[in-house]
């Protein structure tokens, strides 16, 4: 069984060479790279190393090679580095460590060298060269790039500006909708201000009338004990008087003084309050309300990229199957 994961490290070490095969190529057509871009030693950072270890894909400067040369745990190749710059990098066969692979298998799906033609493993199996499948990949590849360019890449772009628009609007209509609720709150408050001051005022109006209507009583009332006072100095002066005609004069006024006035009705007034619950008082002032269509769209937006993602990837697999159909080759 071939191991997939050493394949995949392999391609993966193949893939990154040949990146860092058209840096350098950018660095010698390009003097006026930055710093930053500059070609360094794998081993010492020294920028732009002249040589290179096909074996290791490593780039060496000239005294860290003599020292790569003399680890004796792995066979090394090192040549400069300019060689190696259109030089076509095969994986190394995982079952034949002495072979590069230069055919793909299309029933394994892997690479393999020409001693894997003829393998158990292998037996019946189709192959093609590993360029021709690589140039394929490469097409395709170019294909997707357009594509992620002219159409995949801007829709994403839109959406994303979308979500933008949507989260600075969303800035702004926190700050309207809390401006709106501190608004309605300090006119409620006002309102329940000018409610407890009318109830003050009339509690005072009432206050003021009552006191007035309890004065008035009173002063009448003053003004009887002050007549009464006066009828009982009378009286005890015609007691004690030898003046018989002033005796005989005498007319009772008790008859007149038992009569008492009426008492003011004077009722206390008493506050009564009604309690409000949170749910009440929360209906009374209000609700949020979100707008269905902004939510509705931003929904269907991210279910529409979601659709065209799959739909991507089911096209490419298609895709790959039928060139793989149409490209075989029995070896």
């Amino acid at each position: 069984m071939v191991d997939i994961f050493h394949l995949l490290k392999v391609s993966l070490q193949f893939f990154i060479f040949r990146i860092l095969n058209e840096r350098v190529k950018n660095i010698v057509m390009n003097p006026s790279k930055s710093a930053q871009d500059v070609l360094r030693c794998h081993l010492c950072e020294t920028p732009v190393p002249p040589l290179c270890c096909d074996v290791c894909q490593i780039y060496l400067c000239k005294v860290c090679a003599g020292e790569h040369i003399l680890d004796e745990s792995t066979g090394h190749k090192v040549v400069p580095i300019k060689q190696t710059l259109d030089a076509l990098i095969y994986p190394t066969c995982s079952n034949h460590s002495a072979e590069n692979c230069q055919l793909y298998c299309e029933d394994c799906t892997i690479p393999a060298c020409v001693q894997c033609v003829t393998s158990k493993e292998h037996r019946g199996h189709v192959f093609i060269d590993l360029f021709e499948f690589v140039e394929r990949n490469k097409e395709a590849s170019q294909k997707d790039l357009q594509e992620l360019k002219s159409s995949i890449l801007i829709e994403h772009e839109e959406f994303a500006s979308r979500i933008s628009n949507q989260k600075a609007n969303l800035g702004k209509n926190l700050e309207e909708v809390n401006r709106a609720i501190d608004d309605h709150g300090e006119k409620l408050h006002k309102q329940v201000s000018d409610v407890v001051e009318k109830l003050k005022s009339d509690i005072v109006k009432k206050h003021e009338e009552r006191i007035v209507a309890l004065t008035k009583a009173e002063e009448r009332n003053a003004f009887t004990i002050s007549d009464i006072e006066k009828c009982i100095l009378g009286v005890q002066e015609l007691q004690a008087s030898r003046d018989l005609g002033r005796v005989f004069e005498y007319k009772s006024r008790n008859e007149e003084l038992r009569k008492t006035h009426p008492y003011p009705s004077v009722t206390l007034p008493t506050f009564v309050s009604y309690d409000i619950t949170n749910d009440e008082l929360n209906e009374l002032f209000g609700s949020l309300t979100i707008a269905s269509d902004d939510r509705k769209t931003l929904e269907k937006d991210v279910k529409s990229m979601s659709l065209k993602a799959k739909d991507v990837e089911r096209d490419e697999l298609e895709r790959r199957k039928n060139q793989n159909e149409e490209n075989k080759v029995y070896i």
